[in-house]
């Protein structure tokens, strides 16, 4: 199985590589946790590699995210100009049948994809019809490659449907912060990773100014 690197230090070593080709991957993590912040920097990285990425975002307008990547020092203006990232942005009654028309025409052509967030569909959308735009990248996915995210936010929708998604998905990624004396202790925990065997862990990071730094092996449980 092709393996796609993240390009972010400590994290492609946990993978055993990076993450598999042709996946749609679940991340989920209550607000601050970082859950988002993971996908963006996954997508800047590989960007700045000459990939092309998309970022399909239903709720954040694209110069609201722009200021939020360059507080970590990511200008991707540059990125635009050239055609390497690209923001769609749909918030309307319209927004499924946009994300249909995005993933049809887009998956093949670009490598990695976010739609920020599934919860916020599920919240304002029919859920079967969200459920159906998250089996059409699935088999678009698997068809053409490359290896796309879909933000969740645990506790928005009921838990039948965060169960569905996290079978559907080929991948789930769970980003856990919790306070610990005074302070917040953040980690990855891989839940499930098609097409890959993989050491179940739970992988220490911290959120800096360049964004998000893995914790050294030494300290992976």
């Amino acid at each position: 199985m092709k393996l796609k690197k993240t390009w972010i230090d400590g994290l492609d070593e946990v993978l055993g590589g990076g993450l598999p080709n042709k996946s749609v991957i679940l991340i989920e993590g209550e607000p601050g946790s970082g859950h988002d912040l993971l996908a963006q920097q996954i997508l800047y990285k590989c960007a700045l590699k000459g990939e092309n990425v998309a970022y399909l975002t239903t709720l954040m307008a694209p110069e609201i995210l722009r200021e939020d990547l360059e507080t970590f020092g990511w200008s991707i203006q540059s990125l635009e100009k050239t055609g390497h990232w690209r923001f769609i942005h749909d918030r309307s009654a319209k927004v499924l049948q946009t994300l249909r028309n995005e993933i049809t025409s887009r998956t093949g052509k670009t490598e990695w994809m976010v739609v920020d967030s599934l919860s916020y569909l599920l919240l304002t959308q029919e859920h079967r019809s969200v459920l159906e735009v998250v089996e059409l990248l699935l088999d678009e996915t698997h068809k053409h490659g490359g290896v796309h995210f879909l933000l969740l936010t645990p506790g928005m929708q009921a838990s039948q449907t965060e169960i569905s998604l996290q079978h559907l998905a080929d991948g789930v990624m769970e980003i856990i912060a919790q306070e610990i004396a005074g302070g917040i202790d953040r980690r990855i925990r891989m839940r499930k990773m098609r097409k890959v065997v993989y050491r179940q862990r739970l992988v220490p990071f911290n959120i800096t100014e360049r964004g998000i730094v893995i914790e050294t092996a030494v300290r992976i449980a």
